[in-house]
């Protein structure tokens, strides 16, 4: 039996990420819910959870094999395309670091399995530019050098996963101990959390009980993706797999040369003797004809972009829409926005956004809509605007697989500031002007929003109370009140003075107009500033207001 074995090859490590993925899947509204802030659109356990689906999908249509170093290797490219925010980097990072120590084995020992939880420690605190202990970083760690301690040559899977889920357990749950936030507010860390219960389920198809989804998910796209947004674009969305003939002698570069004489916005990747390939083209016989004399076709798809258009968006919770006003033509510089919010979109493309990640309600944009955004760009830099803290490492993960253009991150926190560089913005000027004239004018606004409070809690002094209004400013709860209005009227007064010049409300789906307009009027009766009003249709929060 599995549990009384001493070693794992493929097969098993394949079961072991599906069961992890699904048991991480059935927890993801609990892991939701453990965000710091007491406030609506907590994502960890659903960004952890899409990331690892992603790779579960992946192993499911994979062919059987008993190689190790495959399957793994299968995993850590899936979960990476597939990572959404920070917590879905890190976990792609964690397996990264598994598959670069499975990288040229068939099994290994539980001993070798132990070495492999450290490469994989090693390569995701490697992933995080300031490591912050008290999260998922120290729940790797920890499990890890426990691990290490206790494991020895007779040591079972059964008894190695029992000590994975316990030791992360511990660990998980120390982490309030070590940061005062989760401390103060009552939780652990969400990211944590996450891992331990992608653990549990390795464990539970170790003893036996693989862990299989409890409902029906919002589905995941498989390989190759069964819709894409083309708004503005003609021809052919033209995807295939091919199974490469000569995978030792292929020369993807050369490759790509080629196949970028039919096609834009190409996506190449490369596992093994594998090679997906994505691209936007006029003729997809050439595509698919150019491909073929490298290999047998496994998977095809080609689709008509501009007649598709409008059943892909309704159906995706994140697409890429291409402003065609802007887009046209060569120029130095481009920018990708990544909005939540019709009123912040449309924003967006007045203001000249090549790109616009339109986000779904509870999806952080992945690391493969950020790449497709990206190359989308006709110009040779490329700045990316994620608007949310949770993207950033998404956006990192992305640019680093950019080779034919500059792409840089402008670290905007919020909409407002991603509003407020792009009014900076000029696609004429040079990189380095946009580049420091855009992260200064993004410091030059404060950011106020007003949302409804989930759960009870203390939180920076202040006590908040379930279903009441808490407003935020520049990232801190300042204070709690029973109604929207006067949670932002107290924003208000915190955030304005006599320098403030101007002020924009941008008011939500669970406010209105005239909302906004009383707020107005509360602005004129007390300041002497310029006051703008703009539906910005975004959920969760009745009110972001931009301070300048």
């Amino acid at each position: 039996m599995i549990k009384n074995a001493k070693a794992i090859d493929g097969t098993i490590y394949s079961n072991l990420i599906i069961s992890g993925a699904n048991n991480l899947i059935n927890n993801k509204n609990r892991i939701d819910a453990l965000n710091v802030f007491p406030v609506p659109d907590g994502d960890t356990g659903t960004n952890m959870s899409n990331t690892a689906e992603a790779a579960a999908k992946a192993l499911k249509s994979l062919e059987n094999t008993t190689n190790l170093a495959e399957v793994s290797a299968v995993v850590s490219k899936n979960m990476l395309l597939g990572a959404r925010g920070n917590s879905g980097v890190i976990l792609s990072q964690i397996f990264k670091g598994f598959a670069n120590y499975f990288a040229d084995k068939n099994e290994v020992t539980v001993l070798e399995l132990v070495k492999g939880f450290q490469s994989a420690t090693k390569r995701a605190y490697e992933s995080v530019l300031k490591p912050v202990e008290g999260t998922i970083l120290t729940v790797i760690r920890e499990t890890t050098e426990q691990l290490a301690k206790h494991v020895n040559e007779e040591t079972t899977l059964e008894h190695f996963f029992e000590m994975a889920k316990n030791y992360s357990r511990v660990a998980c749950d120390n982490t309030p101990n070590l940061l005062k936030v989760l401390r103060e507010v009552g939780v652990v860390d969400s990211g944590g959390e996450g891992l331990v219960s992608f653990i549990t389920g390795m464990h539970s198809y170790v003893v036996g009980n693989p862990v299989e989804i409890q409902q029906v998910e919002q589905s995941i796209d498989k390989f190759i993706s069964s819709d894409e947004v083309y708004k503005g674009e003609f021809g052919y969305c033209t995807e295939f797999i091919i199974e490469l003939n000569k995978p030792d002698e292929f020369d993807k570069t050369a490759f790509e040369k080629h196949i970028s004489k039919f096609a834009n916005s190409l996506v190449i990747v490369q596992d093994a003797e594998l090679i997906k390939v994505h691209g936007h083209t006029l003729k997809p016989g050439d595509m698919l004809n150019f491909g073929q004399k490298h290999g047998e076709f496994i998977k095809i798809k080609s689709e008509n972009m501009t007649l598709q258009a409008e059943n892909s968006r309704a159906n995706r919770n994140n697409s890429v829409v291409i402003n065609d006003v802007v887009s046209q033509g060569n120029k130095k510089c481009g920018i990708v926005s990544c909005n939540l919010g019709s009123g912040f979109i449309d924003k967006m493309k007045e203001l000249g956004a090549d790109a616009i990640i339109e986000c779904g309600q509870t999806q952080n944009p992945s690391v493969t809509d950020i790449l497709e955004a990206i190359k989308s760009v006709d110009a040779k830099d490329v700045f990316v605007l994620p608007n949310n803290p949770n993207i950033f490492l998404a956006a990192e993960q992305a640019a680093s697989g950019i080779f034919d253009k500059n792409v840089h991150i402008i670290p905007t926190r919020t909409q407002i500031q991603g509003i407020n560089a792009i009014i900076a913005f000029n696609s004429n000027s040079n990189s380095d002007e946009n580049n420091e004239l855009m992260k200064e004018v993004m410091k030059m606004v404060r950011t106020g929003e007003v949302t409804m409070a989930v759960r009870d809690t203390t939180f920076n002094g202040v006590k908040i109370k379930k279903d009441n209004f808490i407003s935020i400013l520049d990232g801190k709860i300042i204070s709690c009140k029973t109604s929207y209005l006067e949670a932002a009227k107290h924003l208000i007064k915190k955030a304005a003075n006599d320098e403030t010049e101007v002020i924009t409300i941008y008011y939500g789906n669970d406010a209105s107009e005239p909302d906004a307009i009383e707020l107005v009027d509360y602005i004129n009766r007390y300041y002497d500033c310029e006051v703008e009003v703009i539906n910005g249709n975004q959920p969760n929060y009745h009110f972001l207001i931009g301070f300048e």
